[in-house]
C-alpha cells in the first residue's frame, strides 16, 4: 500500500531499464579467440620456467629445511666456584686460543684468594713431608753407616771370645795333663823313695847289729847310716811332691773356670752379633718408613698440584680461537663448576646440516655439488655433501615416535645431511643460525672428498680436546 506524501500526490512508480541490444555473434567469437590467444601465450611462457622446475626436481634434491650449524662450546669454571673478578671479553668478540705454548686468551677471573690460601697451605705440607724425609733419610744413612761397623765389632768380639774360649779348653786339657803326669811322677818318685827307704833301713839295721857285733868296720856303718838318712829325705821330699802336684789340681779348677768364663764371654758374644745384625732389619724398617715419608711427599705434591690446578682453573681461558657469541654470566655474579659463563664457537668449523625428506634421498651422495640459498645473501654458496647421518632426527626427538600403541599416521621422516661450505669472500659473514635453501645433484658422488673433508673436520673439532698448555701471562691478560 502506498503512503500519501505530505502534498497529498501519490508518489510516481520507478520506470523499467531500456533492455540492451543482444550482442552480434562476431564480437563473441572474437572475445573468445582473444582469451585462448592468451592463454597460449601464457602457457608458451610458463613451459620454460615449468619445464626447468620439473627438470630440476628429477635431478636435485630440495629442501628448506636447512641451516647453518657451528660447534657451539659452553665455557665453563672446571672445578672452582666463587664471584667473578674479571670478565675481559664481550658478545661477538674474536678471541685467540693456545699458541707458542702460551695458553689462550684469559676471558674471565674468578676470585683466586681462596684458591691461593689452598696453594700455600699445600706448599707448606710439601716442606714439611720433605723435612721428614730428609731426616728419616739421613737417620737411615747413620744406620747403614753404623750397622755394618757394628757388626763387624760383634763379630770380631766373639772371634776373640770363642779363641779365648779354645785356648782356656786348651789349657784344662794342658793343666789337666800336667797335673796328672806330676801327680804320677810324684807317685812314682814318692814309691822309688819308699823301697830306697826300705833298703836302706834293712841295710841300716844289718850294719847296725853288725857293728855291735864288731863284725863290721864303723865306717860302714856311718855310710849305711847316712844312706837311711838320704832315704827319708828323699820320701819325704817325695811325699812332698805328691801333696804339691796335688795340690795343683786347683789350677784344673782355676782353668775350667776360666773356661767357664770363656764360655759366657762367647755367648754374649754371639748375642751380641745378633744384636748387631738386628741392625739391618732396623735399616729395613727405617727404609720402609723413608719409603711412607717419599709417598707422603708424592701425595703433597700431587695435593699441591691440584691446588696450583683450581687456582689456575679461577683463569677461564679461551680453549681454541674463536668468537663468543653468548655471555651467561656478568661481572661479580657467582659462577659454579660446569656451569657455562658464556659460549664461543670456531667459525672455521661452520657447515650447512640440510634435513632432507627420506623420499628424495634416492641420487644424494657424499660428494655430490650442492647450491646453498641463504636468505642474508644475493647470490647463492656453493658446497658438497660430507655424509648422510645413519639416523633420522627423529630418533633423537625428546619424544621419539612410538607407534607399538597401533595409533600410527605416517610422517616423512627427515635424515640429516651435512654439507661443507666453499669459502668465497663472504666466509665471513657467515653466521650460525642462518635459513638456508640446500639444493642438491644427483650423482655418483666423491667418497674420496668426502672422507678427507670429514678427517678435516675431525681435526678441526679435535682442538677441542686438546688440553691448552700451561704458559706465562699475555699482555691482554692484564686488567
Amino acid at each position: 500500500m502506498t503512503m500519501p506524501s505530505a502534498a497529498g500526490q501519490t508518489p510516481s512508480l520507478p520506470q523499467p531499464a531500456p533492455a540492451v541490444p543482444p550482442a552480434t555473434p562476431r564480437r563473441g567469437w572474437l572475445a573468445r579467440l582473444l582469451l585462448l590467444a592468451g592463454l597460449v601465450v601464457l602457457a608458451g611462457a610458463v613451459a620454460p620456467f615449468a619445464y626447468t622446475y620439473w627438470s630440476q626436481r628429477l635431478t636435485h634434491s630440495i629442501t628448506d629445511d636447512a641451516v647453518v650449524e657451528a660447534h657451539f662450546v659452553n665455557v665453563a669454571p672446571q672445578s672452582v666456584s666463587g664471584h667473578i673478578v674479571r670478565f675481559l671479553v664481550e658478545e661477538n668478540e674474536r678471541v685467540y686460543g693456545p699458541r707458542d705454548g702460551k695458553p689462550g686468551q684469559l676471558l674471565a677471573e674468578i676470585d683466586p684468594k681462596p684458591y691461593q690460601d689452598q696453594v700455600n697451605i699445600a706448599q707448606s705440607k710439601v716442606e714439611t713431608a720433605e723435612a721428614e724425609v730428609r731426616r728419616q733419610q739421613a737417620a737411615l744413612d747413620r744406620l747403614r753407616l753404623e750397622v755394618p761397623i757394628q757388626i763387624e765389632i760383634a763379630r770380631r768380639t766373639l772371634a776373640a771370645a770363642e779363641a779365648d774360649e779354645r785356648r782356656a779348653k786348651e789349657a784344662v786339657k794342658l793343666t789337666e795333663d800336667e797335673v796328672e803326669h806330676s801327680i804320677g811322677e810324684a807317685k812314682a818318685a814318692l814309691a822309688a823313695s819308699k823301697a830306697d827307704l826300705v833298703l836302706a833301713e834293712q841295710e841300716y839295721t844289718r850294719y847296725t847289729n853288725l857293728e855291735k857285733e864288731m863284725a863290721a868296720p864303723q865306717r860302714r856303718a856311718q855310710q849305711v847310716t847316712q844312706e837311711r838318712d838320704a832315704a827319708k829325705a828323699r820320701r819325704d821330699l817325695a811325699v812332698a811332691k805328691l801333696a804339691k802336684a796335688e795340690a795343683e789340681r786347683t789350677q784344673i779348677e782355676v782353668a775350667k773356670r776360666t773356661l767357664e768364663a770363656a764360655e759366657k764371654t762367647t755367648q754374649k758374644a754371639v748375642k751380641g752379633v745378633d744384636l748387631a745384625e738386628t741392625g739391618n732389619a732396623q735399616i729395613r724398617e727405617v727404609e720402609h718408613q723413608t719409603a711412607v715419608k717419599k709417598e707422603d711427599v708424592e701425595d703433597a705434591l700431587r695435593a699441591l698440584e691440584a691446588a696450583e690446578n683450581n687456582l689456575r682453573y679461577t683463569r677461564i681461558r679461551a680453549p681454541f680461537p674463536g668468537v663468543v657469541v653468548k655471555r651467561y654470566r656478568h661481572l661479580g655474579d657467582f659462577a659454579s663448576p660446569g656451569v657455562a659463563i658464556l659460549s664461543m664457537y670456531n667459525p672455521d668449523l661452520t657447515y650447512v646440516t640440510a634435513n632432507l625428506e627420506e623420499t628424495r634421498l634416492p641420487g644424494v651422495a657424499p660428494g655430490n655439488p650442492v647450491e646453498l640459498q641463504l636468505d642474508a645473501f644475493a647470490e647463492p654458496f656453493r658446497g658438497r655433501v660430507v655424509w648422510i647421518d645413519k639416523s633420522t632426527g627423529a630418533q633423537f626427538a625428546l619424544m621419539p615416535r612410538n607407534v607399538v600403541s597401533g595409533e600410527f599416521t605416517k610422517v616423512v621422516q627427515r635424515v640429516p645431511v651435512r654439507i661443507a661450505i666453499e669459502k668465497d669472500d663472504r666466509w665471513p659473514q657467515l653466521r650460525a643460525g642462518l635459513s638456508v635453501r640446500a639444493v642438491i645433484a644427483h650423482g655418483a658422488g666423491d667418497p674420496q672428498w668426502a672422507e678427507q673433508a670429514a678427517r678435516e673436520m675431525r681435526d678441526l673439532e679435535a682442538r677441542y680436546n686438546q688440553k691448552p698448555p700451561d704458559g706465562g701471562a699475555d699482555p691482554g691478560d692484564q686488567p
